[in-house]
């Protein structure tokens, strides 16, 4: 098993009511953690205080690397979020940052830090390779919610956080990568609506309703 583990405790956000109220979750290395909710439940909102977009109002958000200690997102700033993300942590909560006029493979390719080959191969197994010449702003929303996922998933790193992949990839195709990652010993943790196709998958599943998980039972 990986030494990688997430570990959350009482992690807290608020946004005028409380959004998420003293969450608990633990993801270790070669497991994939799923949270399924209703609309409006907070699970971007939580997808995002794990990946450091969100800085919680309370408890702790923390990532143990293995050979690099404990990075607490709580407390860290903004050049340890980068660092994290860079070098340990993939997210996924929309599509990338880019120029509209560059090509969709080469977008992924900034997004991922790979090489544009890497990318192609990437939008391949979500199904989306008819994308990758086209330019990105031309590009429908969710496309380019494709074009994101598909550079969140491409550089394999320890810890990976999706936030509702299932609406932008097919299932199955979907389903095939995760369990290639799980396979390389990353956390993975995903949010989902409540149908998901990923419980096939998962080795905890919770369910968030007004900020609580409440944790299926093994």
């Amino acid at each position: 098993m990986s030494a990688a583990v997430l570990e959350v405790s009482g992690l807290t956000k608020r946004f005028g009511d409380h959004v998420l109220d003293d969450v608990e979750l633990t993801t270790r290395g070669g497991e994939l953690t799923l949270v399924v909710g209703g609309p409006g439940s907070g699970k971007s909102t939580l997808a995002r205080c794990l990946t450091g977009v969100y800085r919680p109002d309370g408890g702790l958000v923390r990532y143990r690397l293995a050979g690099h200690g404990v990075v607490d997102l709580t407390g860290a700033d903004a050049r340890g979020v980068a660092w994290l993300r860079a070098h340990h942590l993939a997210g996924f909560d929309g599509p990338p940052a880019v120029p509209p006029g560059l090509p969709a493979a080469e977008a992924a390719a900034r997004a991922a830090g790979c090489s544009r080959a890497e990318a192609v191969a990437a939008l391949a197994r979500l199904g989306a390779d008819a994308l990758g010449s086209v330019p990105f702003g031309r590009l429908r929303p969710a496309q380019r919610h494709a074009v994101g996922l598909a550079a969140a998933l491409e550089p394999a790193r320890p810890f990976v956080v999706l936030d509702a992949p299932e609406r932008y990839a097919d299932p199955h195709r979907l389903i095939r990568w995760l369990q290639r990652l799980i396979g390389t010993g990353a956390a993975v943790v995903v949010t989902a609506d409540t149908t998901s196709k990923l419980t096939a998958i998962a080795s905890h599943t919770g369910y968030l309703e007004k900020g609580h998980i409440t944790w299926a039972e093994p």
